[in-house]
């Protein structure tokens, strides 16, 4: 059997999680490069692959619980924690089986872009509610997206909009909109700008009752006076608002270094980025055709920019399920994982997500990263070998890891191939030695150091 096409193995690496399946690679490998990524975008879709959580059909705020007794406002807390756990459970099983990751990688960029946390939201409908807004827009209009993000339910009540009010501005969401979500932290507006932009959204709200759920704007609680914003003046809403700042040249100069440390390295260059710039404001804020750019150029097709950014913990648990075997369809184990290796997902840990690169690899996670990848590496010789007897260190890294998910098949099959070939399927750069454990050769490359790398 041929090798795997290292440059398609990379652009699916980059624009999955990390790695990719051999019959992955293979599907695109008789395409030419840019019928490939043209084929990857088009296959980026508005719906899950899996089957969405029943507990999604209870209407929106369908009790107003402060007109409950305490038994009943207690119970709908502990039913609301659970659904909190099956809603990240979910997340992880669409990303763990979809057979379109780029859409997933792509809701969990803009995760970490449009951030919310369920533990503040309080609400896992919300939160569903906002990775499918995140879904409809990955790859879309970023003027809509922008729109579409300022009303979803989960931001409102996430930077509080939700009790932004005439006379009393909350400012958190317009100090964010600005600093993390379009410009850039102190680029291009002031702290006036700041508290004038607030007073545009106050008002918005989180629509409550059984009906219309969704978002409104309460009349009463709105500044309709007059606001002084960046340069302007005039009776601005949020939209207008939104409409000003998406004026500013700074917004695409962000969004496409944004881009370009999600797909390429962490050392964008300016005169590329001012490019791309360029294209996204003639665009009209397209994100589709600027993505395409960057997967053709030449800075991402350079060999030298492959294992250039280190996997987030998301990355390496689900690029590696992915490749060793068929994950169960609900892996309540895995938000667990992802929170000990520092990937907490639908609770980031502040307003501006993770930080992501090197971080990843501190002196605080990389000891429970190397145990996860020493447990897998276990699981592997279990699967292979069907022993049962395994070092005490072994059986401690694999203690909560679902290791009923790696596939028996799927790790003969892998362990069968030549050693280079392997290599080349599992590692983005050739190996650089890694330590002594269990797997044989197959867990030799799990556990190199490379293999943190994309």
């Amino acid at each position: 059997m041929a090798r795997p096409n290292a440059e398609i193995r990379h652009l699916l690496a980059r624009t999955g999680f990390g790695m990719a399946k051999r019959e992955e690679i293979d599907a695109l490998s008789g395409r030419s490069y840019a019928d490939a990524v043209e084929r990857l975008l088009d296959n980026v879709s508005p719906k899950p692959f899996l089957t969405t959580p029943d507990w999604l059909n209870v209407p929106l705020f369908a009790q107003i619980e402060a007109n409950l007794p305490k038994e009943r406002r207690d119970a709908m807390q502990m039913e609301r924690r659970e659904d909190q756990r099956e809603m990240k459970a979910w997340w992880w099983a669409e990303m763990l089986n979809t057979p379109r990751p780029f859409t997933e990688h792509m809701v969990l960029f803009w995760h970490n872009h449009f951030t919310s946390a369920i533990n503040k939201v309080n609400r896992p409908e919300l939160m569903f509610k906002q990775t499918a807004l995140f879904r409809t827009h990955a790859i879309g209009n970023f003027e809509k997206f922008v729109k579409a993000a300022a009303k979803d339910p989960a931001m409102l009540v996430y930077l509080d909009t939700n009790s932004n009010r005439a006379g009393n501005p909350n400012e958190n969401f317009a100090r964010e909109l600005m600093e993390l979500f379009t410009l850039g932290e102190g680029r291009g507006y002031t702290e006036q700008d700041v508290r004038e932009a607030a007073r545009a959204f106050t008002g918005w709200r989180v629509v409550t009752g059984n009906t219309n759920a969704g978002f409104r704007v309460e009349g009463t609680l709105h500044d309709g006076g007059v606001k002084r914003f960046m340069g302007r003046r005039g009776r601005f809403d949020g939209d207008d608002i939104v409409d000003i700042i998406l004026q500013q040249p700074q917004v695409a100069e962000f969004i496409a270094e944004k881009l370009w440390l999600n797909f390429i390295n962490d050392a964008p260059d300016p005169a590329a980025i001012q490019k791309l710039a360029r294209q996204f404001r003639d665009s009209k804020y397209e994100l589709r055709p600027v993505i395409a750019t960057i997967l053709k150029s030449d800075a991402f097709r350079d060999p030298e920019n492959r294992g250039a950014l280190v996997k987030s913990p998301t990355d390496l648990i689900v690029g590696t399920f992915r490749v060793l075997g068929t994950p169960p369809a609900n892996p309540s184990l895995f938000p667990a994982v992802g929170r000990a290796l520092g990937q907490d997902l639908l609770d980031p840990p502040n307003v501006k997500g993770w930080p992501g690169g090197l971080s990843w690899i501190d002196t605080s996670l990389l000891p429970a990263r190397n145990a996860f990848m020493f447990g897998v590496a276990a699981a592997v010789e279990v699967q292979a070998t069907g022993m049962q007897t395994l070092a005490t260190q072994a059986r401690r890294d694999m203690r909560n890891l679902p290791v009923t998910s790696i596939d028996a098949n799927t790790v003969k099959k892998l362990g069968a191939m030549p050693g280079e070939e392997l290599a080349e399927l599992l590692l983005p750069v050739p190996p650089a030695g890694g330590p002594a454990g269990p797997g044989g050769a197959l867990g030799a490359l799990l556990l190199d150091p490379t293999f943190n790398l994309k």
